[in-house]
């Protein structure tokens, strides 16, 4: 704490000591400004802009603006040049103390590459090549007009394109960004730079299904990381920019509807709509904004089985079995809705003051209905067919899906370019939630003394038979045992102010900024869990609460569905009913006091960084500074010796750390379209808050019941990233990438399980530890051309290809997991991922094809150390291995036609390939999960103001 406060200080004394330099020498001289325009009048952002022969280099805004300061009077050539259209060149005069005006008219090279003017989608894949082209960092960049040229529902979906991204899905969509291989936890997510809160308890990573994808400007992945930018983001930093007004008034308006041939028929629509205009005469105030709902009635079939292993009851050998096996329908009515505005005014010449926000609201709503089959004991194995004997039973549940997550961003503060001084400062609140929950009613009673025969010819689809006539959906022998309320909450407030200063110098002919900064940011997170447990003391039978709902094709054919419950009804029964129901004290106490938590997080940050041009080299070098307050107050469960429950005792804990963060960016010209990079830094992710907090918490009705333990112990994942990439631009309209990369990693964090002893007897503990080292190692490349050389009708053909290929290795703790001595890869690292995309624009036609691939991947190290880790049954590959997410190779086109002026028909097919998600444990043949959500047809219209 006393190094940061340290570091803070010279920060400031350095600050007080640049504002006091003298300025007087400099009122004599010039500034160059104007605004970058393509042949339609449009803004063009990251227009790369030199003055010869000073050598001075300045770089476009959101609004096309730049500006040349501390300018000698005299005459000079201005050139200009933006990836798609034609060099720019003219001269400008400056006079002593004057601003002189210099805006740039930009042209295509040629007829044929008009069409990156009006296709909206080339218009974006423009913007973002430019926008890499000039960035100091490694970053990728995904306009929205780019985004919303296939069907992608949300940010993850889109991010998910990109090179070395993998999704986490869920429910359909992309929930979690991957970076480079590295787990969600270990990148940062921010809303115009400012960080943004994890809406769930048990996480920081943010669920970016909550976030609409039409709320955005554009996205800015990170892949490395400046002085400037918050430390935590080891695999990379994703930066959502929401829209600011351009010059010219917009209005832009769409809705779409669409239909999945699953469950009988589920629709889905979506409406999105934005304005933005600039006031007054010298149009210095503008304001934006944008809002977006969408409804989807999503529908899906899922399996879980149950893997494991047992010994056959003759042969006594081991055996892989599917003791149980959960048939799940899902029907969801989820309605996510937002919108996003902003507020700027140009105070003067290079002064701005703005206001900006964005407000998300996710309703995952649904319906969920179980059977669970469960297989009796003594099991014997011939070929793939698994025979019990009559001890078999079923179970039923019923659960509604109530999740309401929210995420808000604000922000406020003002840029100053006075000069040959830039000052920055900001303010920003974000706040993030997550009410309610997932409200249970358990029929665990149900048919029993079942003979099963389990059909494994198919491992995906593994089949119970019944062996006799036993009515296994007889809704009169499913009795309710068990009914769970909920009363949750999560919420996490996050403030923080930030500062910055930057001077501009010459050493000579080689000009350079130095820049200073420091922000503080404080974050509050509380998760709350009361959720009441409830047992009836009549037999309430699932006949007495059906519904009408059936589906005679569900998963294809290959299981039957039960009668299936209505949860109105099920609530009337209770309430009808509710002196028959006893609470539940001490399960209620077991499943959530271990819940609760209040935890304080406050990072004190300042950096140093230079940048400075050596002729065709660019050197970027700096340091960075976090220290880091952590302080929790949780809860403690206590049990006797028979896993009852005693009591509750409060607890409390906190750390302290400070990180002290290097980093060097180097870029080489080797000719005017081409680049080579080369960078170091060093990055931190920090645990997750519930992982820290030193809590107990106790799952006593899982299979088999388990306890989860806080570890305020946890250290920060600590890592050295390196670099190295080659880029060339081509022309009229492309970018050919190639790099490699490597990350080592200290301190990574890993959750292990034990079988518990003595307060823990009879339950699975599971608790988050550290882990000594690990590292990541990985290449890749990326395409995207317009292929405009091409003759006739192939000349509006486009590709944009990406491939990447990380390799990792892990070293775990002394007696994790039994003792295991392996080395295997790191949790979300797939081996493989690409993404291939063809394109067609020529006239009023656009269209795009794109397929999506990644590898399987480690979900959680599951396997126990057997001392036979190659034995195909216990062994790692075998049914108790590490949990694996299953390879994802997913289809999607979409294509529109301009039918007059700026308006569009659009149609799109999502998930063409009807792709499995899901998981699987040691080997794809022994599925944990699988499920299906069929293809997505939709149509809509789209109109856009200012189009011709």
């Amino acid at each position: 704490m006393r190094r940061i406060k340290c570091s803070l200080f010279i920060v400031i004394s350095l600050l007080n000591v640049l504002c006091l330099v003298p300025i007087g020498a400099q009122e004599s001289k010039g500034t160059i400004s104007g605004t970058v325009k393509d042949p339609a009048g449009g803004v063009l952002v990251g227009a790369l802009v030199e003055l010869q022969p000073t050598g001075k280099r300045v770089v476009s805004d959101d609004q096309g603006q730049f500006r040349i300061l501390d300018v000698a009077p005299g005459e000079y050539t201005l050139t200009a040049s933006y990836v798609g259209f034609s060099p720019f060149t003219t001269t400008v005069k400056v006079a002593p103390g004057q601003v002189a005006t210099a805006d740039v008219a930009m042209t295509v090279a040629s007829q044929n590459d008009q069409v990156i003017v009006s296709a909206e989608r080339l218009q974006g894949e423009t913007e973002a090549i430019n926008i890499e082209r000039t960035a100091d960092d490694i970053v990728q960049v995904l306009p929205l007009k780019v985004i919303t040229s296939l069907p992608n529902t949300n940010i993850a979906d889109a991010v998910g394109r990109l090179p070395s991204v993998t999704l986490e899905r869920d429910e359909g969509e992309g929930k979690y960004v991957q970076i480079r291989g590295t787990e969600p936890r270990l990148s940062n997510v921010t809303v115009n730079g400012v960080n943004v809160p994890s809406p769930e308890g048990s996480v920081r990573n943010i669920k970016l299904d909550v976030i609409p994808a039409a709320l955005v400007d554009r996205i800015e992945v990170y892949k490395t990381l400046s002085a400037n930018q918050d430390a935590d983001a080891i695999g990379g930093s994703i930066n959502l920019v929401t829209k600011t007004a351009g010059e010219k008034p917009s209005i832009s308006l769409e809705g779409q509807g669409g239909y999945t041939p699953i469950q009988n028929g589920r629709w889905l629509d979506s409406f999105n709509g934005s304005i933005g205009r600039r006031f007054g005469d010298s149009k210095k105030l503008g304001v934006m904004f944008g809002g977006t709902y969408d409804w989807n009635a999503r529908g899906i079939d899922d399996v879980e089985p149950g893997p494991t292993t047992d010994v056959d009851a003759v042969s006594g050998k081991n055996i892989a079995v599917v003791p149980s096996v959960d048939t799940r329908e899902y029907q969801y009515y989820r309605t996510r809705w937002g919108f996003a505005s902003g507020l700027d005014y140009r105070l003067g010449p290079g002064s701005t003051a703005y206001v900006k926000g964005l407000f998300s609201d996710f309703h995952d709503f649904g319906d969920t209905w179980v059977y669970t089959y469960r297989a009796g004991a003594n099991p014997t194995q011939s070929g793939g067919i698994t025979s019990y004997d009559n001890t078999g039973r079923m179970r039923y549940r019923h659960y509604i899906r109530r999740p309401d997550q929210q995420i808000f961003s604000f922000s406020t503060g003002a840029r100053h370019d006075l000069s040959s001084t830039l000052i920055t400062y900001e303010f920003a609140v974000s706040r993030s939630h997550q009410y309610g929950g997932f409200p249970t009613t358990n029929f665990r009673s149900g048919p029993s003394g079942i003979q099963f025969n389990v059909d494994t010819t198919d491992p995906y689809r593994p089949r119970y038979v019944v062996v006799g006539n036993t009515p296994i959906f007889d809704p009169t022998q499913y009795v309710m045992t068990q009914q769970e309320f909920i009363n949750a909450h999560t919420a996490e407030l996050s403030l923080q102010g930030a500062a910055s200063l930057a001077r501009r110098y010459a050493v000579g002919s080689h000009l350079g900024t130095f820049e200073m900064g420091f922000k503080l940011r404080n974050s509050d997170k509380t998760n709350f869990s009361n959720n009441p447990y409830y047992n009836p003391q009549s037999n309430f039978a699932l006949s007495q609460v059906l519904g009408p709902y059936t589906n005679p094709n569900y998963y294809d054919h290959s299981y039957q569905l039960g009668p299936l419950s209505n949860y109105d009804k099920i609530v009337s029964l209770i309430n009808s009913n509710f002196s028959a129901f006893t609470f539940d004290s001490a399960t209620t106490h077991l499943n959530n006091d271990g819940s609760d938590y209040d935890g304080t997080e406050r990072i004190y940050a300042g950096y140093l960084m230079n940048s400075i041009s050596f002729g065709k080299s660019r050197l970027q070098t700096g340091v960075r500074f976090e220290a880091t307050d952590e302080s929790y107050n949780a809860n403690k469960v206590v049990v006797d010796i028979n896993g009852d429950y005693v009591t509750t005792l409060p607890v409390i804990g906190g750390g302290s750390y400070t990180n002290v963060l290097p980093s060097i960016q180097w870029q080489y010209m080797l000719t005017s379209n081409t680049n080579i990079r080369a960078t170091y830094g060093m990055a931190i992710s920090r645990p997750n808050f519930s992982d820290l907090v030193p809590s107990v918490l106790f799952s006593p009705n899982g299979s088999p019941p388990s306890a989860t333990l806080g570890n305020p112990a946890l250290k920060a994942t600590r890592a050295n990233d390196f670099d190295l990439l080659f880029e060339h631009f081509f022309q009229p309209l492309g970018i050919l990438q190639a790099g490699f990369f490597y990350k080592d990693l200290s301190n990574p964090i890993y959750n292990t399980t034990q079988t518990g002893t003595g307060a823990y007897a009879g339950f699975q503990v599971q608790q988050s530890i550290n882990g000594p080292r690990a590292h990541i190692t990985g290449f890749e490349a990326s395409w995207e051309q317009r292929l405009s050389f091409l003759p006739g009708l192939l000349n509006g053909l486009g590709v944009a290809a990406n491939y990447s290929y990380t390799t990792s290795q892990v070293k775990f703790p002394d007696g994790f997991s039994g003792g295991r001595t392996d080395h295997p890869a790191l949790l979300r690292q797939a081996p493989n991922t690409w993404n291939l995309g063809m394109t067609y624009d020529k006239a009023r036609f656009s269209m795009r094809f794109g397929v999506s691939h990644n590898d399987a991947n480690i979900y959680a190290y599951n396997y126990q150390a057997t001392g036979n880790d190659t034995d195909p049954i216990i062994g790692l590959k075998g049914p108790n291995g590490d949990i694996y997410l299953y390879a994802h190779t997913q289809y999607d086109i979409q294509g529109s036609y301009r039918m007059y002026k700026g308006l569009q028909l659009v149609v799109s097919g999502l998930n063409l390939s009807n792709e499995v998600f899901g998981f699987y444990q040691g080997s794809p043949i022994y599925p944990v999960q699988r499920e299906f959500y069929k293809p997505s047809i939709i149509f809509g219209m789209r109109w856009s103001s200012g189009v011709e």
